[in-house]
């Protein structure tokens, strides 16, 4: 749940990361200032798996940088003080998919279709929340857009399979005032206050 809205411009994207065994991994979530092939779309859900053969969707397109695969990108007018449920699940031996519900209007919208190895399986035993700031380099850390965002602890199949342990850490950087913090059901980060 993005507790506050950084507003446009700002750069953030916050996610959900998996593995796939037998192959690479993935990530889910929104972002405050997405871009696609279309160009910028403002607020997005965005769904992205490495090394993948194909995706289809409404933007769906190849991504390199961090890494080479295909991604899945929809505008979507997320709401700060809002909870979204990202979900991703196999849909056929090599094919994923991935969605974005509110909470409050149980809309759930989908992101996309990503075909991967056939040989790779279902969901690996780990998994990575992570807010990362992708815009321009800042001349001072008094530049860094303020976020805040609770990600609940992530559930499996049912909603029965939970992680049998939880590690915080800070990425490397040089300005102060991120943190990370338990919270009822999960973790909040925050950054730029």
């Amino acid at each position: 749940m993005p507790e506050i809205d950084p507003g446009p411009g700002s750069m953030y994207y916050w996610a959900h990361q998996f593995g796939l065994v037998g192959g690479k991994g993935g990530y889910l979530g929104l972002q405050t200032d997405g871009l696609s092939s279309r160009g910028n779309e403002g607020k997005i859900a965005l769904f992205s798996i490495w090394d993948a053969v194909s995706a289809e969707g409404q933007a769906a397109s190849r991504f390199s940088g961090e890494g080479e695969g295909w991604t899945c990108r929809v505008p979507y007018a997320w709401e700060a003080g809002r909870g979204y449920r990202l979900r991703v699940w196999t849909l056929e031996p090599g094919w994923w998919a991935a969605s974005v519900r509110d909470e409050v209007t149980a809309v759930e919208t989908e992101i996309g279709f990503i075909r991967v190895p056939g040989d790779w399986r279902q969901l690996d035993t780990w998994s990575v929340m992570w807010t990362e700031y992708y815009g321009r380099p800042l001349t001072s850390c008094a530049d860094l857009p303020h976020s805040k965002v609770i990600f609940s602890t992530p559930t499996a199949a049912d909603g029965t399979v939970e992680p049998e342990r939880s590690v915080n850490r800070l990425g490397d950087g040089t300005c102060d005032g991120s943190t990370t913090e338990p919270v009822r059901g999960g973790v909040r980060h925050e950054i730029g206050r």
